[in-house]
């Protein structure tokens, strides 16, 4: 669970990780893959990683669970109950998602936990062994109860088997919220390239580096979710008419542009002479015109959605 290496949306991936299901067909089952969203007023990139509790639902469904979460902060009574379920969850070798335990409020994993021991008589204090997007080295991130402080910030949400609903269904429901987030999706792109090409915000040197990085970190999310787009749209064919399929190809290929223009300007991990060529201005005009012409595909993508959602309903 790393940055940069093509599973970028941490909601996603951390409910792959623990159900076993593929990553692509829960970021397009979920409506992950079709989404786009900026923050234009603070530039972060957080605002890009689908974390809503719908995606976390309709996610959860696709991969066959259903979702509890709860909320700290935990009382003496609660951690012991959240203590033990995290135990047996584990043990059922399903493990909890945890939102916020590192670094930012995005998805993660408890993986492990320590009962922790005490020689002076006192109750011990167990540690948690969390794997998120965040961790430094190789090994898991222990955490204790400091960790589990609110909404958001160390919140557990534990997974219970469900039925998974046919794959018909699901696709025919994915096509839906792909439709449905088109409009605004779509606005999101044309701020995103207006903001490039406002060159006032990009004369504070500071902000400008700030804001470098944040943008590399939108376009791999946006390449990444594309191209599950594409992925999922292509295996989608077989649960529809093949009339239906043709629209789900030619918005698969479409996706498939836009990918190619994000990782022709530059996605994955993150190197600081990146900011360097974007606040001088060059990389990051390059970059507008490539999603100047990464909108039109975009375009072309909603437009088959649409045809096709038409055609389902």
């Amino acid at each position: 669970m790393r940055p940069g290496e093509g599973r970028e949306c941490t909601l996603p991936a951390s409910l792959a990780a623990a159900t076993g299901a593929d990553y692509d067909e829960l970021m397009g089952a979920s409506g992950a893959a079709f989404t786009a969203a900026i923050d234009v007023e603070t530039w972060d990139p957080i605002a890009a990683a689908p974390l809503d509790e719908a995606t976390l639902e309709r996610a959860a469904r696709a991969a066959g669970v259903q979702v509890d979460r709860v909320t700290p902060p935990f009382d003496d009574e609660m951690r012991e109950l959240v203590f033990e379920r995290v135990v047996e969850a584990i043990d059922a070798k399903l493990p909890p998602l945890i939102r916020g335990a590192v670094g930012p409020a995005e998805f993660g994993l408890i993986v492990g936990y320590d009962r922790g021991s005490r020689t002076d008589g006192a109750a011990p204090e167990p540690t948690f062994l969390v794997r998120t997007y965040f961790d430094r080295g190789e090994e898991p991130t222990r955490i204790g109860w400091d960790a589990f402080a609110g909404e958001g910030h160390g919140e557990p949400v534990f997974l219970d088997p469900a039925e998974r609903p046919a794959r018909d269904r699901l696709v025919r429901d994915a096509i839906a919220v792909a439709a449905s987030a088109a409009d605004e999706s779509g606005r999101a792109l044309a701020t995103w390239l207006a903001a490039l090409r406002d060159e006032a915000r990009w004369t504070d040197p500071r902000h400008g580096g700030t804001a470098a990085f944040a943008d590399h970190v939108m376009r791999t999310i946006l390449a990444d979710k594309r191209r599950a787009a594409a992925r999922y749209l292509r295996a989608a064919r077989g649960s529809v008419e093949p009339r239906i399929g043709a629209d789900l190809l030619r918005a698969a290929e479409a996706y498939g542009h836009v990918v190619d223009a994000a990782e022709k300007a530059g996605v994955g991990p993150f190197d600081p002479q990146i900011a360097a060529r974007f606040v001088e201005g060059g990389q990051r005009r390059a970059w507008a015109n490539l999603l100047e012409t990464a909108i039109r595909f975009e375009s072309d993508a909603h437009d088959a959605i649409r045809s096709a959602d038409a055609a389902l309903r």
